[in-house]
């Protein structure tokens, strides 16, 4: 009967032209099974030492861009470019790819209903993997590591890594916070570190007791949707360029060492260009509980060490008790709109938090940068700079905020920040994904009021874009009969606009970006988010 299944597998390897799926199980598998349903393979450790999985190396080495050639290696192997790995309950091992490079994406997720869990993963000078759904921990194989729990990285010697994925990951050093600081510097890892290793997609993960969150060494990454809770050192450093980070949660930092510790951090030291970047919609919060073991001050968005060149950062809620709640020395061109910026207790040192564009350490001064409608306790300001409102009360913070204490800085409907912005500097979506204005003006900081009746008809979208993702043309479905719609990049640019219900997008680069629809009869606006592959 196993003979009867394999050839059948055989044939439809060989004939069908479709990606197979294929079962990993450290339970119930064997490796002289098929990888099929009833018949799963061991651990995908093991299926990684049998050489089950065809992909192609760099050659020669060292690698060199100018010689480089894609050679084939364990060809005819049943895995190939386009498959999918599905992993059971159990200890998956050790993950380490070096030199594994696909045609298309292979991709390793979790059996719906499982809680597969490995170790730790290394994607080394390779392409094309997406891990989705995975525990990866140390802790439950007994072990703990001060370095990384996943690498990606280019390497010098066996070629550059890009097009990596990590999606729905729950990742972490232990399942309890500690509460020694020595048990935080021995025992906690990084979560997932990118050096060098450009166009990579780090989305909606969950980290938690770690030490540095996301450490973004490289170009085009998308850090999107991600919770980090529990860390010691940064929730996310980033020293590369092209950078989207967006709609991460950044709570509770655990003072243990003689790290400044930020939410977000970036430099220029040794040489580094940090050009370009995004952030937005990110919710960094000091602390949830005042009785946390270990809490110490913890700056918001750090960036001491300039030039910081075209950067966005917008609709940012930071609750930080210290002075740095947004900074940056030697900002050139860069946009600061729409952020909320305030200590929980501002009336003790070392806050109330600023908002801060200020002169480098060297003196070269910051230019070229609009700073509109944010609230923070106070400013610091160098560049175009107005509608930007100071708060630095309790009594302030009731009588703007549904429930500061709680942090719901959503606003009242008796703010003084309600329609108090800059139309035309304000971002145009606010960080619950609301289209700005919903009244007269736009609302100043990151969250646009909407009356509670008409919040369901402000969140739904009348219109679907389809396929998403999608490379060649992205359609649009609506009832709407009188509309225009435009695609947008991350920056708010207009790209392409509709024709006949579709929008030609071939011409554009592998990104996430927005596509914007108004009901032209009433000038209602929609934005969601879609995909070029």
């Amino acid at each position: 009967m196993q003979k009867f299944s394999l050839l059948i597998l055989f044939l439809f390897w060989m004939f069908s032209g479709f990606a197979m799926q294929f079962y990993i199980d450290p339970n119930n598998g064997s490796m002289s099974n098929n990888g099929s349903f009833d018949a799963p393979w061991t651990t995908l450790e093991a299926v990684i030492t049998a050489h089950l999985i065809e992909h192609y190396q760099n050659s020669p080495l060292p690698y060199n861009v100018t010689n480089n050639q894609l050679v084939i290696k364990n060809q005819g192997a049943p895995v190939q470019a386009g498959d999918t790995l599905i992993l059971r309950d159990g200890k998956h091992g050790s993950i380490y790819l070096r030199n594994f490079n696909n045609q298309a994406y292979i991709t390793v997720l979790a059996q719906a209903g499982h809680k597969p869990i490995i170790s730790d993963l290394s994607l080394i000078a390779s392409t094309k993997w997406r891990f989705q759904g995975i525990d990866i921990s140390g802790e439950p194989f007994g072990k703990y590591s001060s370095g990384r729990l996943v690498l990606l990285e280019s390497h010098d010697w066996h070629g550059p890594s890009k097009l990596l994925e990590i999606q729905d990951c729950h990742i972490y050093s232990t399942a309890t916070p500690w509460t020694s600081a020595d048990e935080w510097v021995a025992k906690a890892s990084t979560g997932i570190y990118v050096r060098n290793a450009d166009s990579c997609e780090l989305l909606n993960n969950s980290l938690e007791n770690i030490h540095f969150g996301f450490i973004l060494t490289a170009k085009f990454i998308n850090c999107v949707g991600n919770s980090i809770k529990n860390f010691s050192g940064d929730g996310i450093r980033m020293t590369g360029s092209n950078l989207l980070v967006e709609n991460n949660i950044i709570k509770n930092c655990y003072k243990v060492d003689e790290n400044h510790d930020d939410g977000i951090q970036s430099f220029t030291t040794t040489g580094l260009v940090v050009d370009d970047n995004i952030i937005r919609g990110n919710t960094i919060i000091n602390y949830e509980d005042p009785n946390q073991p270990l809490l110490g001050d913890m700056q918001g968005i750090g960036c001491f060490d300039g030039p910081y060149r075209n950067w966005i950062v917008e609709n940012n809620l930071i609750v930080v008790n210290h002075w740095h709640g947004i900074s940056f020395y030697e900002a050139v061109d860069c946009k600061f709109v729409n952020n909320t910026v305030l200590d929980p207790t501002p009336d003790v040192a070392p806050g109330p938090s600023w908002i801060k564009i200020t002169d480098g350490k060297t003196g070269t001064p910051s230019t070229g940068c609009i700073i509109k409608n944010n609230v923070a306790n106070t400013y610091d300001l160098t560049g175009d700079a107005s509608h930007n409102v100071s708060l630095s009360t309790y009594s302030d913070y009731q009588l703007n905020f549904v429930d500061y204490a709680s942090y719901d800085y959503q606003l009242l409907s008796t703010s003084i920040l309600v329609d108090a912005a800059d139309d035309v500097s304000a971002s145009q979506i606010d960080k619950n994904g609301i289209s700005r204005p919903q009244g007269a003006h736009a609302d100043i900081g990151c969250y646009e009021y909407v009356s509670p009746d008409l919040i369901l008809d402000v969140l739904e979208v009348p219109f679907s874009v389809y396929p998403n993702p999608a490379s060649d043309v992205v359609s649009i479905r609506t009832n709407i009969q009188n509309y225009s719609a435009v695609l947008l990049d991350f920056k708010g640019q207009a790209l392409a606009s509709d024709i006949d219900g579709c929008i030609e997008v071939s011409h554009l680069v592998s990104a996430i970006y927005f596509i914007k629809v108004i009901d032209n009869a009433t000038h209602k606006t929609w934005f969601v988010k879609w995909v070029k592959n």
